[in-house]
């Protein structure tokens, strides 16, 4: 399978810092072995360990370890930790898919409706928000900001993991928090991830995204990497200070922010 979105997470626990790096799906790189392609086409041609290769190869960040999350199994770990809270930056009224209504009612049904700010969702409702890909309400929407989503749910889901009573409950919960994920990270490790996320200020959390300029090639959408990725590599890994995308840059423009990805 193809991946949906793919993130780096770059952690600094001496200083309680973190990195996030968005990469966008269509972003167009050599897949070792196989040519150009979309970034997302190395995890279908040859697993994890050629979408690692790839992702090494376009960032020149070395990859510790890797989690494969399936989304369709998440809301079980966000259920076995009683939900998560999440804060939307904007009222959503997305695509209409998977309808939770009679057929009937599902005719006249507008699509799932999220307000602006701190919510709780259950799994479900965690997962229904991280898959959403249109929002009808903004049109400028696209798949950086779905990945943006898949991001809050991950952040939300490792501060409830640092919280008193599931941290009193993870022997218990733990294998439940990360069976859904295929990944080398073990459920303390993935414990302590959540405890540095806790750990880490607005004004210690990094998020950047990698973009480029939309276009097409043989009939085929990509995303073309322009030199500003070089910059947002470099703020990434901390060798120089964050900027944000340039004005005008469009949707897929890349740069990096502290403190919440909405600002991106």
């Amino acid at each position: 399978r193809r991946a949906d979105s793919i993130m780096l997470l770059r952690t600094d626990p001496d200083r309680g810092r973190l990195a996030f790096l968005s990469i966008p799906r269509d972003l167009r790189v050599d897949i070792p072995g196989h040519g150009p392609g979309k970034v997302n086409a190395a995890l279908q041609l040859g697993g994890p360990a050629l979408a690692i290769q790839t992702i090494r190869a376009l960032t020149d960040v070395p990859i510790n370890h890797v989690a494969l999350i399936d989304f369709d199994n998440f809301k079980e770990a966000i259920d076995a930790v009683g939900g998560i809270t999440v804060d939307v930056p904007k009222p959503i009224l997305s695509n209409r898919f998977d309808c939770p209504y009679t057929a009937e009612r599902c005719q006249t049904w507008r699509g799932w409706r999220f307000a602006k700010g701190e919510q709780h969702m259950d799994g479900r409702r965690a997962l229904v928000y991280a898959r959403i890909r249109q929002n009808q309400l903004d049109s400028a929407e696209n798949d950086i900001t779905r990945a943006e989503r898949h991001q809050r749910v991950f952040q939300a889901l490792t501060r409830r993991l640092t919280s008193p009573s599931v941290v009193a409950r993870m022997p218990l919960v733990g294998d439940d928090v990360v069976e859904p994920l295929a990944t080398d990270l073990s459920a303390w490790e993935f414990m302590q991830l959540g405890w540095l996320r806790f750990r880490a200020s607005s004004s210690q959390t990094l998020h950047c995204r990698l973009g480029g300029e939309a276009s097409s090639i043989g009939g085929e959408s990509f995303v073309i990497g322009t030199e500003e990725n070089v910059a947002v590599l470099a703020m990434f890994v901390g060798a120089s200070a964050p900027q944000p995308p340039l004005p005008g840059s469009g949707v897929y423009g890349p740069g990096c922010v502290v403190g919440s990805a909405a600002a991106l």
